[in-house]
């Protein structure tokens, strides 16, 4: 196939040499065309035009077919990238997109292994190009608003690739699906959150097993929300499941379960290792104790500092501004005290949250020491665990099953692929440039044949003379110089004669 692909280039080639034989005619017999009455000259085409017709319909077919060929074997690949961020220079993951990815060493070598190729990563970046619709475009880099940013890329392979025991298409296909399956597990969302672990559990603290499922079920909760108001309806096929449900499950799991199980644990006061659970609570409150009293501290130092302000300072700053509807109106801002203020607010929410956690350990380790639950109480608290953990790696899997479908239907839109298909009204015009400009040298060749034979003639002629007057030249060549020895001998004799007179 890459013969065929050699038809253009070869046309090509011979209309070249044609032109420089049309050139070097032409200067040769260019004194010697008329001026005038050159019409006459075009006699020499009398009984050639069904032939040029003939070779000009040759020369046509051959090259559309050639141009055709070559574009069916060796196809361009468009690659659209189809995603919201795209459109900002950013893979799915909100990281810079970079081009030269597409057909870096390291895509190209699972390119070679995928396809057993017989060459080397380096060998096929020779026969691989890439280039946007951008390209053409002259870009006033100094204006930001004459940026553009390509999510549309033409990868084209060579077709001296099959000369390795491939074809360009299946180069390109195989690079297709390998920077898909890459760029997907690198690029595309991480979803590997939703792989919850449950090896901690076995020998902890029955109130840590409730802390360690909440901040496990809240992983699931904190993923859903992105994807449920992208589609809040997407289902998959055989379950009534969406997102806004399994958050809304995931939620009872951690207000309704866990809390019920917290109970539990606290009311029967349940340790596996009682003296330890107390030293623990007890450092716990002396930290909470100390950042307690910290923040206190913190809130008392504002409070005064706001009772130290001038109540003439503290008026409201009204500041004459237009709203987004260029509507007037009186914006009040804040002045220190206001900051003083909020950062006081912040500083008692922070030590009220803390002074709970005292009483919360204060109190659980109070029921510890009080509890007197026997071997069936802790067994039904192993068993509630189990059922706890059952129900949250449930909630895990019926996520999982979800966001691959949504995930799995969204990254079929990621890329598109596509191979460029040949252009025939495009080719017809290109064949028949190519063929006018057969013709047109043809013409000018068989208007020029009868000058340049008549020069060629001459010029052999005058060859042919000169020929014959070296031959003759070569065949006298003793007797004239002869005569010229005489000549001077005779010129000689003569000047001695006078000079003795």
């Amino acid at each position: 196939m890459i013969l065929v692909s050699l038809i253009v280039p070869a046309l090509m080639l011979c209309l070249v040499f044609l032109y420089l034989v049309l050139f070097r005619q032409f200067y040769m017999i260019k004194s010697k065309l008329p001026v005038f009455g050159f019409r006459g000259a075009m006699g020499g085409l009398n009984g050639k035009h069904r032939k040029l017709a003939v070779w000009g319909i040759l020369i046509f077919v051959l090259g559309f077919a050639g141009q055709m060929a070559t574009q069916l074997y060796a196809p361009s690949m468009l690659m659209v990238f189809n995603y919201e961020e795209a459109a900002r220079g950013q893979n799915p993951n909100s990281t810079r997109f970079n081009e030269s990815v597409i057909l870096s060493d390291r895509i190209l070598e699972k390119v070679v292994r995928r396809g057993g190729l017989a060459l080397s990563a380096d060998q096929l970046a020779d026969f691989l190009t890439i280039s946007t619709p951008l390209d053409a475009e002259k870009l006033d880099v100094t204006q930001e608003s004459a940026l553009k940013i390509s999510t549309e890329y033409w990868i084209h392979c060579s077709e001296k690739v099959s000369l390795y025991g491939t074809t360009p298409k299946a180069v390109l296909n195989f690079l297709a699906d390998v920077y898909w399956e890459d760029f997907t597990n690198n690029y595309a969302e991480n979803d590997k959150v939703l792989d919850l672990s449950f090896d901690g559990l076995e020998g902890m603290e029955y109130l840590d097993v409730k802390d360690y499922l909440q901040m496990q079920a809240y992983k699931l909760k904190n993923y859903l929300p992105g994807y449920s108001s992208e589609s809040s309806s997407f289902r998959v096929e055989g379950s009534e499941e969406t997102f806004p449900s399994l958050s809304q499950k995931i939620d009872n799991f951690i207000e309704i379960e866990l809390e019920r199980y917290e109970a539990f644990i606290l009311e029967k006061g349940l340790s596996r290792h009682r003296n330890t659970y107390q030293s623990r609570m007890q450092y716990a409150n002396r930290l909470l104790d100390t950042d307690q009293k910290k923040d206190m501290a913190a809130h008392d130092v504002r409070i005064e500092a706001i009772d130290m302000y001038n109540a003439f300072m503290t008026r409201f700053v009204l500041i004459p501004t237009y709203d987004t509807d260029q509507e007037f109106y009186m914006s009040r801002t804040k002045v220190g005290v206001d900051y003083f203020a909020d950062e006081a607010k912040e500083l008692l929410e922070s030590a009220t949250k803390l002074l709970e956690e005292i009483e919360h350990n204060s109190y659980a380790s109070g029921q510890v020491v009080r509890s007197r639950a026997g071997d069936d109480v802790y067994a039904q608290a192993d068993e509630k665990i189990g059922e706890l953990n059952a129900e949250l790696q449930n909630l895990s899997a019926q996520c999982r099953q979800l966001c691959d479908a949504y995930v799995r239907e969204k990254r079929d839109g990621y890329i598109q692929v596509s191979f460029a298909t040949p252009s025939v009204p495009g080719n017809i015009i290109k064949a028949f440039l190519i063929t006018i400009l057969y013709l047109a040298v043809w013409i000018g060749l068989i208007v020029l044949q009868p000058y340049y034979a008549e020069c060629t003639e001459a010029q052999a002629a005058g060859r042919k003379a000169q020929k014959l007057a070296r031959k003759e030249y070569r065949k006298n060549k003793k007797e004239f110089r002869k005569r010229e020895k005489a000549e001077k001998r005779g010129a000689k004799k003569n000047g001695e004669e006078g000079t003795g007179l």
